[in-house]
């Protein structure tokens, strides 16, 4: 009897030993709650700092964070073929890196879902004469000129590190700064 317990509690550390190890430095396939309106999924100890990261600079900035699930993927092919990509309340993220282009898409997907949850349709004609654009999402218009491109480009603009420069025409930043203003009601915060 002795003998069965003790190796039933042997091969209980191993196996506890194991997994500890193996979920210390594994990707989290389970959801991981960052506050109560993100989850992330499939994501690292570093992905998971900064999706806390992207919810704290929408806190900052006086916006309500979006209600969204990031999943963390390592091929492009993942997000059909973007870095990032966003529908529905989730976000697809592909990149095992955590650098400022990973930061900066994710608060573009971010600012997709800030965009559907809280930007009323009917101010979309007022965004787009402001930004001189013809449609808020139209396939038939390169990426760079589509009214919600450009909204989530100047969230992550406003949100971010603002060391890149956001790959949409009129991008200084007094025309970034009135198009956040117009998104959002607030003004950007200061950088980071």
């Amino acid at each position: 009897m002795r003998t069965i317990t003790r190796l039933g509690i042997g091969i209980a550390l191993v196996v506890a030993l194991v997994l500890g190890w193996r979920l210390g430095s594994a990707r989290a396939s389970i959801a991981v709650p960052i506050r109560t309106e993100v989850l992330a999924y499939e994501a690292d100890a570093d992905q998971i700092q900064m999706t806390r990261w992207a919810a704290n600079r929408f806190e900052r900035a006086g916006l309500q964070v979006p209600e969204v699930e990031i999943h963390f993927h390592r091929h492009l092919s993942d997000c059909r073929g973007h870095l990032g990509y966003a529908l529905a309340g989730r976000i697809d993220l592909c990149t095992h890196l955590v650098d400022t282009p990973a930061r900066r898409a994710i608060l573009h997907e971010m600012g997709h879902i800030w965009l559907d949850e809280h930007f009323p349709v009917w101010e979309r004609p007022r965004f787009l004469r402001l930004r001189d654009l013809s449609a808020w999402n139209s396939s038939k218009d390169p990426w760079n000129v589509r009214g919600y491109e450009q909204g989530a480009e100047v969230m992550a603009w406003a949100l971010g590190e603002r060391i890149m420069t956001p790959s949409i025409p009129d991008n200084g930043e007094g025309e970034l700064r009135t198009a956040f203003r117009f998104l959002t009601g607030h003004g950007a915060p200061e950088k980071p």
